[in-house]
């Protein structure tokens, strides 16, 4: 087997400051890493050397080379984000529900899965569960919910609807609402405790609208490349992945990032969801802090884990600024592109027009000519270390 390997891993829910639009979707003045970090004052010594602080100005020399994107996609989500950088920019918008779901999709959906429903606003998830939760527990009637992303959410107690028999009624729904103008997830939202106590468990599943071909994952697999996905990938395009895992946590996802990457070579795509979905939406400043320099503290050993011609790229697919207080949906921002090659300095990508230069980048990195978008590899691999690259992280350079 070809040991060549290119990762893209994607910190979910990390902008880098708004986007001209952001307006449009009541974002003016949102900038996640930024106000998290108080302008770079957080102590991330390892990600800064490798250059996250570039995106708060900071001058000096860093070990990826790195550059903000524009998102060209309608929408603010995980799967805009996610098909623009394999290939496909949303530039028509996914069905949204600012109003609820109709009574008429409500009746269709309850005859499908056999029972009655609640709900059908949106919502935050927490706020309803805590709202509908015994009532749930009373009539075994499922809680449906929606947000400013293009979802329908389910949630149920796990004592009430086993979460197997959740995730089945989850595929019943996506089966009968698979069109492109459909909702783009249908999120299995499982919870436990009691009236008063409820909390959502790790259980979370997505089923996603199958993205439209060709993209760089169907390019991929026509070359015969391995695929193994990490995290919520696993829901997002599950259709393309030779193996897969979404264990809970960042840093689990990290370590089965190396372990994918060390086994099957080839293409690992990887999410890192905890920022947005732990601290970003439920707007704790603090709690993403903390989970910021938790990946630090093992962002060392997970670089000394690639190899000398391995490509890694660290990229994100929206904001989620836990200090914006318009709404705690995605923040419309620039996204972050980092790329690291050991044996090369970090250069300077300036602003890329779109999320598609990741993929070109990938597709460019196996040989394969790019979809859309442009690829920076080129940029990454022209300026080489003038000594020799060193093994341990943590020697300063």
């Amino acid at each position: 087997m070809n040991g060549k390997s290119a990762v893209l891993m994607v910190i979910d829910g990390l902008g880098v400051g708004c986007l001209p639009d952001a307006a449009k979707y009541e974002d003016t003045g949102t900038s996640t890493l930024s106000h998290v970090t108080e302008n770079g004052k957080l102590s991330l010594p390892y990600l800064t050397k490798f250059g996250i602080y570039k995106f708060c100005g900071r001058d000096g020399p860093s070990q990826a080379s790195t550059g903000r994107m524009i998102s060209k996609s309608v929408g603010k989500s995980t799967v805009e984000g996610h098909w623009e950088m394999m290939g496909q920019p949303k530039t028509d918008p996914f069905t949204f529900f600012p109003d609820g779901f109709s009574q008429d999709m409500m009746d269709t959906i309850s005859r499908l899965i056999g029972r009655g429903l609640l709900g059908g606003q949106p919502a935050s998830g927490t706020k309803i569960i805590e709202q509908l939760g015994e009532r749930h527990q009373k009539t075994g009637m499922p809680i449906i919910y929606t947000s400013a992303d293009s979802v329908l959410q389910i949630a149920a107690h796990e004592n009430i609807i086993p979460v197997n028999e959740l995730y089945e009624i989850c595929k019943t729904i996506r089966n009968n609402f698979n069109q492109p103008d459909s909702f783009a997830r249908v999120i299995a939202r499982p919870f436990a405790g009691e009236p008063g106590n409820y909390y959502r468990t790790s259980r979370r599943r997505d089923f996603t609208l199958k993205i439209p071909e060709p993209n760089v994952l169907s390019e991929l697999k026509k070359h015969n490349i391995n695929i193994s996905g990490v995290g919520r990938i696993a829901d997002l395009f599950p259709e393309y992945l030779d193996t897969f895992d979404n264990p809970p946590g960042n840093i689990e996802c990290l370590e089965r990032t190396k372990m994918y990457r060390q086994m099957y070579h080839g293409f690992v795509f990887a999410n890192l969801e905890d920022l947005d979905m732990l601290y970003g939406h439920r707007r704790d400043k603090d709690g993403y802090a903390k989970s910021l320099t938790e990946l630090d503290e093992v962002w060392p050993k997970f670089l000394m884990s690639l190899a000398n011609d391995d490509l890694l790229i660290v990229a994100s697919d929206h904001g989620c600024d836990p200090t914006h207080k318009n709404h705690t949906d995605h923040t419309r921002e620039y996204t972050i592109l980092m790329c690291y090659m050991k044996g090369y300095e970090g250069v300077d990508l300036d602003t890329r027009q779109s999320l598609c230069d990741v993929g070109a980048t990938i597709l460019d990195f196996f040989g394969i000519t790019p979809l859309c978008g442009e690829s920076v590899l080129r940029e990454v691999t022209s300026c080489k270390k003038k000594t020799k690259t060193s093994t341990n992280f943590y020697i300063s350079s």
